[in-house]
């Protein structure tokens, strides 16, 4: 199913327990995108966690950087470095395969968007159609990202939740997502699972 976990400029990082964590209850692959200098980076294709946490020393990031993180689970087009998210807002489907990239958009997605789900496609996945064939034409610039009427018909089409970040850094989580003391998580998988033979919190 995927989780996505969005920090905005102001708000902490995720720790490296909590990366790894989400890592391992959605093990086929992640990625990060950031904003600098009035862009959108997008790294992705780290396939396991190890590879990821490199990475991620390597940047740096502090409160001040606007990240958004993604763990996949794959629902179609298998799982393959080129297929991690997030992916650059493009209409052109070569654009959704490449692992590093510089834009003005970028997207990560949790869930199924029913709408362009086809599991005889083995080459992209549900989310990459979404965008290359609909949010592409939806989204045509940065005033998009705060229209209501815009973000409401993107969540009828998508029917699941998504982030979708600018080159400022304006960070839109679309659908209901868990506030942890300011970081925004898609669903629960960012919690280690409670071991069947963890003590009990009350005897009696």
């Amino acid at each position: 199913m995927c989780i996505i976990c969005s920090s905005k400029a102001g708000v902490r990082q995720p720790t490296f327990g909590t990366i790894r964590t989400m890592f391992e209850n959605n093990p086929h692959g992640a990625g990060y995108m950031y904003a600098r200098d009035g862009k959108v980076h997008i790294r992705k294709g780290f396939m396991d966690v190890d590879s990821l946490l490199d990475a991620l020393r390597r940047e740096h990031f502090t409160a001040r950087d606007p990240v958004v993180y993604h763990f996949r689970i794959s629902t179609q087009a298998g799982v393959n470095p080129q297929m991690t998210h997030p992916f650059p807002l493009s209409n052109r489907r070569a654009h959704m395969k490449a692992l590093n990239v510089e834009c003005q958009c970028g997207i990560a997605h949790n869930g199924i968007i029913h709408l362009t789900a086809d599991p005889s496609n083995k080459e992209y996945s549900d989310t990459a159609i979404f965008i290359t064939d609909y949010l592409s034409e939806i989204l045509r610039g940065p005033a998009d990202l705060r229209d209501p009427s815009t973000l409401n018909l993107i969540r009828h089409l998508a029917g699941s939740k998504l982030a979708i970040m600018d080159a400022s850094g304006y960070i839109v989580p679309i659908g209901e997502f868990i506030n942890e003391r300011g970081l925004l998580f898609s669903n629960g998988s960012y919690t280690a699972p409670r071991s069947p033979w963890a003590a009990p919190t009350k005897c009696s």
